[in-house]
């Protein structure tokens, strides 16, 4: 009988610090959960590291008549003319928080006027007019050059830049030279510094 009682004492005493320190942890000093930067203002921060979507369309344009000047020097035949006026969106899926909930958009994407000129650019010359192109858009950080298309009488390549933006020249019926910017936070956006608050209703 000692005994049992000796093991119930035993195992209460055992409780009870279990119990102490149980609660001890629980009391301890509270450690705050990490944090994160939330998806909206990490995106507009990367943003935030690029020009501006009127001073990036600025260069590209400049790229765009330099472009549209070589291509003419080496094949005089083709005149150019615009043939879609300028266009802007909301960006992608990158940078898609940037913009969640606001009524105007923080971060947009521009595609540059369409050009075109009549007539087909003859397949002994593109390879080297296509060469030259890429080469006028490495001095504006354009790299590489994606083949698209290659066929006789039908050909298009796409170059980009750090940004994404895309530079597409390409030949069959006419020969046509497009550009569509990466996403770029607005002038205003830049200027503030800080996303936008959504909205209150």
């Amino acid at each position: 009988m000692k005994v049992r009682r000796s093991l119930m004492k035993h195992n209460l005493v055992l409780a009870a610090v279990v119990c102490v320190a149980l609660m001890a942890s629980a009391c301890g000093p509270d450690v705050p959960p990490e944090t994160t930067v939330s998806q909206k203002t990490e995106q507009f921060n990367e943003l935030m590291k690029r020009p501006d979507i009127d001073r990036a369309a600025a260069g590209y344009e400049e790229l765009y008549a330099k472009v549209r000047e070589q291509v003419t020097a080496e094949v005089p035949a083709l005149k150019w003319e615009v043939a879609n006026p300028e266009s802007s969106a909301a960006c992608g899926n990158d940078f898609a928080a940037v913009n969640a909930d606001l009524r105007k958009n923080d971060a947009e994407v521009k595609g540059l006027a369409n050009w075109v000129a009549k007539g087909n650019l003859p397949d002994f010359q593109w390879k080297h007019v296509a060469s030259t192109v890429g080469q006028v858009a490495g001095t504006y950080g354009f790299g590489g050059g994606e083949v698209v298309v290659d066929q006789p009488g039908n050909h298009e390549i796409v170059f980009r830049d750090q940004y994404n933006a895309e530079l597409n020249f390409g030949t069959a019926v006419n020969t046509t030279l497009l550009l569509r910017t990466g996403c770029h936070l607005t002038a205003e956006a830049k200027k503030r510094g800080t996303p936008a608050a959504p909205p209150t209703y």
